[in-house]
């Protein structure tokens, strides 16, 4: 069994998802230092947004881990991950266009619709449970929540200014979305 944390670098990506696996934590940061990094730069590029790159890259990485003991990989871990990016990345293009495509809907029916008024009712109600879905949040969950999405911080920074480590800024992000989309579709 490897034990040191540089033994886990010599590793390959096979021998870490092994490890994996197995449960171990500790080859599970290897690979996730190993290959974040590089995993959001490459998303950055393609988004033009460096706090939707390191969410996608973080939403791999949960899904990865969840799914553990399934994985049989035919293909090397760094071509999995990357693929797993770029499947991401197409999804949220997609979602992209559907949000301009819906945004442009709303745009026309303020202005060329009777029915505006009811639309604007429906967009304040939207925004008081989105807001009340927010405030339902835990303490750091939220502060955390809000510092990424009402500043536009990176997680690095969010660290910092709440003093916790990244990978918690992580959990909490992760959270505050799960409990916010759980929320918002009993509204």
């Amino acid at each position: 069994m490897v034990t040191t944390n540089n033994a886990y670098r010599q590793l390959s990506g096979g021998e870490l998802l092994d490890l994996v696996k197995q449960d171990n934590k500790k080859a599970f940061e290897e690979i996730y230092s190993r290959y974040w990094h590089t995993l959001t730069q490459i998303a950055s590029k393609h988004l033009q947004s460096k706090q939707r790159a390191e969410d996608i890259v973080q939403e791999i990485f949960i899904s990865f881990y969840s799914r553990r003991h399934e994985f049989e990989l035919s293909v090397s871990l760094r071509a999995y991950l990357s693929q797993a990016l770029k499947f991401k990345i197409m999804n949220e293009f997609r979602s992209q266009v559907v949000r301009d495509t819906y945004s442009k809907h709303l745009c026309y029916t303020y202005t060329y619709s009777d029915a505006a008024p009811c639309h604007i009712y429906e967009t304040k109600e939207l925004a008081y449970h989105i807001n009340r879905s927010i405030d339902l949040l835990p303490g750091k969950c939220k502060q955390a929540f809000l510092l990424s999405r009402g500043r536009d911080l990176s997680y690095k920074d969010i660290s910092g200014h709440l003093n916790i480590s990244v990978s918690t800024v992580e959990k909490h992000i992760s959270k505050a979305l799960r409990l916010l989309k759980t929320n918002l579709c009993l509204q």
